[in-house]
């Protein structure tokens, strides 16, 4: 079997990746190791079975690529129009990291272990498959890989320990307190008691929690238009969050049974965006009230339901509901394009395009003191060249953003590559030190450096008035770990678990890669 695969590259990457996945699903009591399962069985294989190292470093930067380029068109919606809401959680994590980088130098000069080696644990301990990705660049050696072969697991079960510790903590959040009554949305109908409504007034106080859809005058049903003139009398159809329901009935009028959503001349259809024209776009620059008078009320993307507003942007995939004229759902139909064959028919110039903007990014050489530099590379390129086009969302007649399940698709490819490749290559080495005393001691790095960076978020959270929850969703995103974050959802049903997620992983994830060449210094 080993004469078998030694010089077969691609047979022996894709049964490490058939394997690892099988042994990442293991449970090892909280822990599942998800896709780092193909690093772990790379690094057996590759102690034995003798591989092509240019075709091994060219699959890494492949698969890296693919990867962090997901990574970056998903968290590009949201990136930069968060960045002052969230700046605290942001630069708590870039503090965190940063003490764990000065733990990993720090404490791995104490305990005799080399600077590339320490370098590894540090990311593997705090999980960051793109920053071993540039120490390895940046050392021209698979020993990082060693480290973060051995500081991944002691990381993951370090994060998790920390996250049962304090998930059920009440300590002090006085600036997060959040209404869970904000995320329910459901249609309410309103009879209009009063002379005159303001709807300006409402739409400036609750405007991101209710959508006007519908609109009963004289007893004749019609979309709802942009500017809605209420009259006593009128009833009006609206889709709102529970937390703004009462409110609205108040300034309206009185609530009412009935449903004028649904009659014979007005409907409420789902549409899948599939049409190039559309996806990309945001619903204020569509010509659905103008061409067929009928309004958007709610997104679905992926599990996430949303209410749709004018500045909302549609992406290939999302199934939208829309209030109509019955006569024009065939027409609106067809607007949309709502085909699922369409949709799942990957956009080449987005997927192809953006990668090789990334790898152009990548070749940018970033000087450091001294004179040295180092260049972005396939960690970080096609990184931020993802982040800039899925904040961008549409050029021209290229939509940038692809089909959520298309995304995590490909993310899980490269990243399984990427892995794979890595484990395979660091094998020889791996085998020669992990089981040594070096390797005994660069477990105890990792549990250093990973108590430093994740208990440092956690401390720096509190200070800043965040919940438990958001806390440890922000650790989960500082370490972009899958395992971490599923142990604190299954701990609690808290949603600020994952706004605390998406606040920290782009941020956190570029820091890891952008500190790794001063640390080598």
């Amino acid at each position: 079997m080993i004469e078998l695969l030694s010089g077969n590259v691609i047979l022996t990457i894709f049964l490490v990746i058939a394997l690892g996945t099988a042994f990442g699903s293991i449970p090892f009591g909280p822990i599942r190791f998800g896709a780092a399962g193909a690093l772990f069985v790379g690094l057996i294989v590759g102690a034995f079975v003798d591989l092509n190292d240019p075709i091994l470093t060219f699959l890494q930067d492949l698969g890296l690529g693919i990867f962090v380029y997901m990574v970056g068109l998903e968290a590009g919606e949201t990136f930069f129009r968060d960045l002052k809401a969230q700046l605290g959680m942001m630069l708590a994590s870039v503090v965190a990291v940063t003490v764990g980088a000065v733990v990993a130098v720090g404490a791995g000069g104490l305990l005799n272990i080399s600077r590339e080696v320490a370098v590894g644990v540090f990311s593997g301990a705090l999980t960051s498959t793109p920053s071993l990705a540039l120490a390895q660049e940046q050392t021209g050696s698979e020993i990082p890989a060693v480290g973060y072969s051995i500081g991944y697991p002691t990381g993951v079960v370090v994060a998790i320990l920390l996250v049962a510790v304090t998930i059920g903590r009440t300590w002090k959040a006085k600036k997060d307190q959040e209404n869970e009554d904000e995320k329910i949305l459901h249609p309410v109908t309103i009879a209009v008691q009063v002379d005159e409504v303001d709807m300006a007034q409402l739409d400036e106080k609750y405007g991101d929690q209710f959508v006007v859809s519908t609109l009963r005058h004289h007893g004749r049903a019609r979309v709802a238009e942009d500017e809605v003139p209420l009259e006593r009398g009128d009833v009006v159809g609206i889709m709102a969050t529970r937390a703004v329901t009462d409110d609205l009935v108040a300034a309206i009028g009185r609530r009412v049974a009935a449903r004028p959503l649904i009659d014979e001349k007005v409907t409420v259809q789902h549409f899948t965006v599939s049409n190039k024209d559309i996806a990309g776009n945001q619903v204020g620059n569509l010509a659905l009230p103008g061409a067929f008078g009928a309004r958007i009320t709610r997104v679905r993307r992926a599990d996430e339901i949303f209410l749709a507003n004018d500045d909302t942007y549609l992406a290939y995939g999302d199934i939208v509901e829309v209030v109509l004229p019955a006569k024009r759902q065939r027409e609106v139909n067809s607007y949309f394009g709502d085909s699922i064959q369409s949709f799942a028919e990957l956009d080449w110039i987005a997927v192809a395009g953006g990668l090789a903007i990334g790898f152009l990014f990548a070749l940018i050489q970033i000087p450091l003191p001294g004179g040295s530099s180092f260049a972005l590379g396939a960690a970080a390129g096609p990184l931020i060249a993802g982040l800039i086009l899925g904040a961008l969302q549409r050029t021209g007649k290229t939509a940038w953003q692809l089909p959520r399940s298309a995304n995590y698709t490909l993310r899980q490819l490269g990243l399984m590559m990427f892995l794979a490749a890595v484990g395979t290559a660091s094998g020889p080495a791996f085998a020669s030190t992990a089981f040594s005393l070096q390797g005994l001691t660069a477990i105890l790095l990792a549990v250093l450096v990973s108590i430093a960076g994740c208990g440092t978020f956690l401390l720096l959270a509190a200070l800043l008035g965040k919940s438990a929850t958001r806390a440890n969703g922000g650790v989960s995103g500082m370490l972009g770990q899958p395992a971490v974050l599923q142990y604190a959802l299954e701990n609690s049903s808290d949603s600020r678990i994952m706004s605390g997620y998406t606040a920290t992983f782009a941020v956190a994830l570029i820091f890891k890669i952008v500190i790794i060449p001063f640390l080598l210094v």
